[in-house]
């Protein structure tokens, strides 16, 4: 045997030796959470879609992060509707939305699908997030390339090797919990500015556009024509975000915007200025995690309005209905009932203006 034919039998020889070594590490270790728990937080683009084709549930929940941590698949108003699954993306797009209600439609027979939208969702700067694939959304079965992500990439055998680098993992039902490794009060701070940030791209230079809209309606109409439950909802952000967003910089995007949603289906709002939203910022708040997450607690009460659950709690002013006919109303209400908060609250509006949230549009939009 010549040189050159031993060179390469050792190369390939040792090549596969070194895969083998690795795909063995990795499908025992997991570091991506597929068999062990639900997936890793840090690739849920990848592992939701995985799980989906797996469990094939009869519901699923749609939205952000903020349905991903505070929407309960457990919850009582499902009991003769399991398996549930909660099928958010952090930071999701409406595109990433309809994308992912397709692909679950396509693996199973969905029964209903309860969708939170988030405003800046329909942002038409925002793109779509690392991970996100159009290929696996097309396809029945795992790709090739997103076999080899997980079981033969030296980025998963990183993640066996550094454990801390790993992240959350989701559970089993599509949830995470996030802990908080600093005081509330500053949580806060630091999400409303982030918010308001261009790398975020979720209040910095937002873009309304008919497209984006578009995509909400293929939702509706492929949930009609596949006779899917579809209920649609705003969550609620704490007062502070919904202000410094919708009330001082984008109230009639925000009003063109609701009033383009309702036109095609109902929604039931939580957002606004209501006994939730505007829980006091402390060290213990029952309500709100941080601006823009609330928690498992106020998930239950949404749940338990959109499921008409008699015997589940609920608050009056938590939850209003809007359609078309009473939308105009419906903005005019909640457009007064922040006024009447941030008028009562001047410790809370001068904080705000400390924090420059506007100015930080306008910087950001500058540049």
């Amino acid at each position: 045997m010549s040189y050159h034919s031993k060179f390469l039998r050792n190369f390939f020889s040792y090549t596969a030796a070194c895969m083998l070594v690795v795909l063995g590490v990795n499908a025992f270790v997991d570091p991506y959470g597929i068999r062990k728990a639900g997936g890793r937080v840090a690739n849920d683009r990848l592992v939701k879609a995985i799980k989906v084709s797996q469990i094939k549930p009869k519901v699923v929940f749609l939205g952000s992060s903020g349905v991903a941590r505070g929407l309960n698949p457990s919850h009582t108003a499902f009991s003769e509707s399991r398996p549930v699954y909660n099928l958010s993306l952090l930071g999701a797009s409406i595109y990433e939305i309809k994308r992912y209600f397709d692909y679950a439609v396509a693996h199973n027979k969905l029964e209903h699908a309860i969708i939170g939208l988030d405003f800046y969702a329909f942002n038409d700067s925002r793109e779509v997030r690392p991970g996100f694939s159009e290929t696996r959304l097309n396809s029945q079965y795992i790709s090739p390339k997103d076999l080899l992500g997980i079981y033969l990439s030296l980025d998963s055998l990183n993640l066996v090797m550094n454990p801390d680098q790993r992240g959350y993992y989701f559970a089993d039902d599509g949830t995470y919990e996030h802990r908080i490794q600093i005081g509330i009060e500053r949580q806060f701070e630091i999400k409303l500015i982030e918010d308001f940030t261009q790398s975020e791209q979720m209040y910095w230079n937002y873009k309304f556009s008919e497209a984006t809209i578009g995509h909400f309606q293929s939702i509706v109409e492929s949930a009609d024509s596949e006779g899917v439950r579809v209920d649609i909802f705003l969550p609620p952000l704490h007062a502070t975000l919904f202000y410094s967003a919708m009330m001082s910089n984008y109230w009639p995007t925000y009003e063109k915007w609701l009033k383009r949603i309702v036109n095609i289906h109902p929604v039931w709002d939580f957002s606004g200025c209501n006994t939730i939203t505007t829980e006091p910022i402390s060290g213990e708040m029952n309500w709100f995690e941080d601006p823009s997450h609330y928690t498992e607690e106020v998930g239950d009460l949404i749940l338990n309005k959109l499921s008409e659950a008699e015997s589940g709690k609920s608050l009056r002013d938590f939850g209003q209905y809007v359609t078309s006919e009473n939308v105009n109303e419906h903005l005019q209400q909640v457009r007064s009932q922040c006024q009447k908060w941030s008028n009562s609250n001047p410790n809370i509006m001068h904080w705000l203006e400390e924090l420059n949230l506007i100015n930080r549009m306008k910087i950001s939009t500058a540049e």
